[in-house]
């Protein structure tokens, strides 16, 4: 579940992606059906359809709310460094994976966000490039690239459990990797 809750949602809206999150969650994408995740909510499949215009409208729903989450949560450490928001970006994933896993790891297949969503996701990035022009960077959209790709690549690892480190370790090697992309800039 969503340590922020949703941004603008009626309480039905917000049962509804708190259920398909759940059910995400515990049964992976096979389990998300409308009967899943209406029976969760304890109310009638036609109420995806009324607030969602159907489940790919609920996961892009998920996948906004990932985006607006993580904005408020990262975007405020973004000018104090590659390091403290690099630590942000991980603390948010780790309070957040299913969000994380739909808005990054295709955690629903055969969900494609729209164009909407995709200019929703790009403004997301456009911040981290805006934090390394900011700072002097001589080429910042390819250092935000590479600082992304490297704080995505640890936090993933860490999030579908293919990192053979124990959690100390997770936590000082990514330290590590932050440390060494501040000095890259």
């Amino acid at each position: 579940m969503s340590t922020d809750g949703g941004v603008g949602h009626t309480e039905m809206q917000q049962a509804l992606l708190d259920a398909a999150l759940a059910v995400l969650r515990e049964q992976g994408a096979a389990g998300l059906t409308v009967r899943n995740i209406t029976a969760r909510a304890g109310c009638s499949t036609s109420a995806i359809y009324t607030h969602f215009g159907g489940k790919q409208g609920l996961v892009e729903a998920i996948y906004l709310d990932g985006f607006e989450s993580f904005d408020r949560h990262v975007s405020g450490c973004l000018g104090h460094g590659v390091e403290r928001a690099g630590s942000a970006y991980r603390a948010w994933a780790l309070a957040n994976p299913t969000h994380y896993l739909v808005m990054w790891g295709r955690a629903v297949p055969d969900f494609e966000p729209s164009e909407v969503a995709r200019d929703r996701a790009f403004r997301s990035f456009q911040q981290l490039v805006d934090a390394f022009a900011a700072a002097g960077a001589a080429a910042p959209v390819p250092a935000a690239y590479h600082a992304w790709a490297t704080m995505h690549g640890y936090v993933m690892l860490e999030l579908v459990g293919i990192d053979l480190t124990t959690i100390e370790q997770r936590a000082a090697m990514y330290d590590h990797a932050l440390a060494a992309l501040a000095g890259d800039r």
